[in-house]
């Protein structure tokens, strides 16, 4: 039967033909039936020697099935009362609270919002410090579930107060996998309450910063992730006010300029990016490549202001013994390219492009393939200076030897080699086309068959 029930929990979204197929069997069975499987069911939480519950799960996919049809709405009072209750035992209150997160990882927000008070009660109780860490742990695990349908709870500020107070508290506890899905809390509530954070900025930058310099990577990144989400919300922000600004009337949201907490970002930031690792794949998500995309966000946050900032960094590693540093100041400069305005660019690109274009040849794969991903940012973002004869010069030979190295430099060469032919067409284009609407040539039309014929011989690679 476990087998049976736990197969409605299909998340609705999927619509999958098995989701509907064993929800039409769930209801359809007799009324005693089902009651009778849902009283034991219920009782086996808190009994099972192992983690996590089966039962818990098999709770919350049959409130997953029933709930939405107006069926057991006492479940949600009972999974608080088990948790709540001074005589249950901490197996009881996991179990609960495990199946109170399941709930409402796989029912519909709207759904569950008229219980979302009874749903913070319990987990609010089970997040306490007082209690052991695989209950806070199960408790944390449903608070980041639950958030999508407590705005109301948000909007009460009495209310919002205990729930920053209960996450911000668990941040700081000692078991990691506790901490981590407390961190998580916090940038999920960024995203969808940055309206009502000014108040608690106090408490979280310093929590947020902390848990940056961790040496725990899960810690780290959600650090990370919490400031890139400050400026996910507060590009939106600008955009809405611009957009506002050119209807003439007011935005119904402003930004609270949280980014420009930038002079006490970048230090930590610039130095995770120095924390990659030698034999780390391409694809693994880490605090390195994190930092990298945060400053990104910063500096299109915060424009000109970042480069007072983050520059000193860059020009005292180019050149570093260190390739760790070396790919750091490289990943650095390609990731504030969208924030300075094009005088500030156009300087900057023209002081580092030499570096950059050396850079291909480095001796160490990683700093080899980040600047070739940082020529191609730079072709993206400063056309008028690539498409120079004196930088072309140096820089077609360079990119055709890299065309040959390890496959993720010669991808990323692949880019830069695009881009700069958009830079040359779009700069040809705008010196005057024919009757066609093409420019008659190009800067690289004395080069396009070589170039072509590098890349052919890449796709055979």
């Amino acid at each position: 039967m476990n087998c049976f029930v736990v197969n409605v929990s299909v998340k609705r979204e999927d619509f999958s033909y098995e989701f509907w197929s064993n929800l039409f069997r769930w209801l359809n069975l007799p009324q005693n039936i089902r009651q009778f499987i849902k009283q034991n069911v219920v009782q086996t939480l808190g009994t099972e020697p192992f983690r996590p519950s089966i039962a818990a799960q098999c709770v919350a996919a049959i409130a997953c099935a029933e709930i939405p049809s107006q069926q057991w709405p006492e479940v949600i009072s009972l999974l608080k009362h088990n948790v709540t209750t001074a005589s249950s035992n901490e197996m009881l209150k996991e179990s609960c609270l495990e199946a109170l997160g399941y709930i409402c990882q796989d029912i519909n927000a709207s759904t569950l919002e008229g219980k979302a008070n009874e749903i913070l009660t319990a987990i609010v109780h089970g997040i306490r410090k007082e209690e052991p860490n695989h209950v806070r742990l199960a408790a944390a695990n449903a608070m980041l579930n639950s958030l999508e349908f407590t705005k109301k709870n948000f909007i009460n500020e009495d209310e919002r107060n205990v729930i920053m107070q209960m996450v911000c508290e668990a941040t700081q506890c000692q078991e990691t996998p506790v901490k981590v899905v407390a961190m998580q809390c916090l940038v999920r509530i960024m995203s969808l309450y940055y309206i009502y954070m000014e108040q608690y900025m106090y408490a979280l930058f310093p929590i947020t910063v902390n848990a940056m310099k961790m040496q725990i990577d899960d810690v780290a990144l959600q650090g990370i992730e919490f400031w890139s989400n400050v400026c996910e919300e507060e590009i939106a922000l600008s955009v809405e006010a611009e957009e506002a600004q050119e209807r003439g009337t007011t935005p119904e949201h402003v930004s609270r300029h949280y980014a420009k907490a930038l002079p006490h970002l970048i230090s930590i930031l610039t130095e995770t990016l120095a924390k990659q690792e030698e034999t780390d794949d391409d694809d693994d998500w880490n605090p390195a490549k994190a930092s990298g995309v945060c400053i990104m966000l910063l500096a299109q946050c915060t424009g000109d202001s970042i480069v007072a900032h983050i520059l000193p960094f860059i020009q005292q590693h180019f050149k570093n013994t260190n390739w760790r540093y070396r790919e750091a100041a490289i990943m650095a400069f390609g990731s504030i390219l969208d924030g300075p305005n094009q005088k500030i660019l156009t300087e900057l690109v023209e002081q580092a492009i030499g570096s950059l274009i050396e850079a291909l040849g480095d001796s160490q794969l990683q700093v080899r393939d980040t600047a070739a991903w940082c020529i191609g940012r730079v072709c993206d973002s400063c056309e008028e200076v690539v498409i120079r004869r004196e930088i072309l010069t140096p820089m077609l030979p360079a990119l055709s030897n890299a065309l040959q190295q390890e496959p993720r430099v010669a991808s990323n060469v692949c880019w830069a080699i695009s881009s700069l032919a958009k830079a040359a067409y779009d700069m040809a284009c705008q010196l005057g086309t024919d009757y066609s609407g093409q420019p008659e040539t190009y800067i690289l039309s004395s080069c396009f068959e070589a170039m072509i014929s590098e890349l052919i011989k890449a796709t055979d690679r």
